[in-house]
């Protein structure tokens, strides 16, 4: 167990987490519902209560720098009463309620001391799209079903999985040499195609691809950010998809090699909500659209708690409910898989527990085993290095002996 605190000067917010590593399924559960001492608060203030946030539902995101979550889960308190005592088990349809609201965090490459750094065409700490001459500092990000996503272009209703974020750490970098291949994580990869450690400044060739199809290839500069704009997805035009920053290029012992940091990606899958959507047992009343928060409850559905019972709420979201007739006890969990596949990016096995909020105290037990998305085992790759051509933009070409060149590389095994 350890504590984690927040890279935070102003605010004091810490946790207790738990790494886990060793693979297999994990049950990461929110605060327990006791009908003897009616905790958490569900009900509280009407349909959005506090019932099941970020501060007692570990599986729900939390940005423990800012101090944003996204998700409630709760059920309405004019109905708790008759619903959950004198041994009635049955929570009627038209009570349970998750919401999920988008937030403006900072992009990573423009966070701390990298204030000069901007995303192109990303959004504004307000959530205003920048427009051309203009780069963006924040994206939209919530949780959805326990999953962190990206709200495309600040639309709450039009959702992208967050397939990676490294952090600010100087140890939480990417090294590549010259011809290999990153295989960031659903279907994403990145190619240091040739790397000028001679140059002022120091410069890599990027090669972009998806799904084995390149899209894109850039020289960046040591010190510059890259950023991968798609023209229109799911009817949005200059999406940024892919973020990464040149930390360093040097020459190593057998090959030059470039250090990345910052790197952000996000899914071209898009999960576009619409009222009257169904997921589970909760139906969408409001899309999201304007409002910028997602509402869903169950429209059509009742739920009985019965003993030793796991219930499907929505996504991967349960309900546990305890295997004892004389006291109804449960509470909302989430399961994730750690250590099963190969090569999906860098896993984040880390659990996270009870946040402390200012002025507020929460109450009950919880368990925490992980958190996050869904993790699998990172198996690094690399590729041959490619055929010089002649006179490759702003690198040097190398010495040619009977017409071919040799290049040598370095296939480095590691997480980062």
């Amino acid at each position: 167990m350890k504590f984690k605190v927040a890279d935070n000067s102003s605010y004091l917010r810490f946790y207790p987490m738990v790494t886990i590593t060793t693979p297999g399924p994990y049950e990461v559960r929110g605060e327990v519902y006791d009908n003897q001492s009616h905790y958490p608060a569900i009900g509280a203030n009407s349909t959005l209560g506090t019932g099941w946030t970020a501060y007692n539902f570990a599986g729900f995101w939390y940005d423990l720098k800012e101090g944003l979550q996204s998700e409630t889960l709760n059920i309405n308190a004019t109905n708790t009463t008759a619903i959950l005592v004198n041994g009635n088990r049955n929570i009627t349809k038209q009570t349970v309620y998750y919401n999920t609201t988008r937030r403006f965090v900072r992009y990573k490459v423009n966070d701390a001391n990298q204030t000069n750094n901007f995303v192109e065409k990303g959004l504004d700490s307000s959530g205003t799209k920048q427009t051309s001459g203009v780069a963006g500092t924040h994206y939209a990000k919530l949780g959805w079903f326990a999953e962190p996503y990206v709200a495309v272009n600040g639309k709450a209703n039009k959702l992208a999985k967050l397939i990676i974020e490294q952090g600010s750490s100087s140890s939480d970098k990417k090294s590549l040499t010259v011809g290999e291949t990153w295989d960031i994580g659903d279907g994403w990869t990145l190619t240091a195609q040739s790397i000028d450690a001679k140059a002022t400044p120091r410069q890599a060739w990027l090669v972009l691809s998806k799904d084995g199809v390149k899209k894109d290839d850039k020289v960046i500069a040591q010190g510059q950010v890259y950023t991968y704009i798609e023209k229109s997805i799911a009817g949005e035009s200059d999406v940024p998809l892919f973020v990464t920053y040149v930390d360093s290029v040097f020459a190593g012992a057998t090959s030059d090699m470039v250090q990345l940091r910052y790197t952000w990606a996000v899914s071209t899958s898009i999960t576009e909500v619409k009222s009257a959507d169904k997921y589970g047992i909760l139906k969408v009343t409001d899309d999201g659209s304007s409002t910028g928060t997602i509402v869903l409850w169950n429209e059509d559905n009742s739920i009985s708690l019965s003993t030793d019972a796991t219930i499907d709420i929505g996504g991967n979201m349960k309900f546990r409910v305890a295997d004892n007739s004389s006291y109804l006890r449960f509470y909302p969990k989430v399961d994730y898989q750690i250590g099963v596949g190969t090569t999906t990016g860098t896993p984040t096995p880390t659990g996270t527990g009870n946040v402390s909020k200012p002025g507020n105290v929460t109450a009950g037990n919880q368990t925490v085993t992980a958190t996050g998305t869904a993790v699998t085992t990172v198996t690094q790759t690399a590729t041959p290095a490619p055929t010089a051509t002649a006179k490759e933009p702003g690198f040097e070409a190398g010495l040619a002996i009977a017409g071919l060149l040799a290049v040598a590389f370095l296939v480095l095994r590691q997480r980062k």
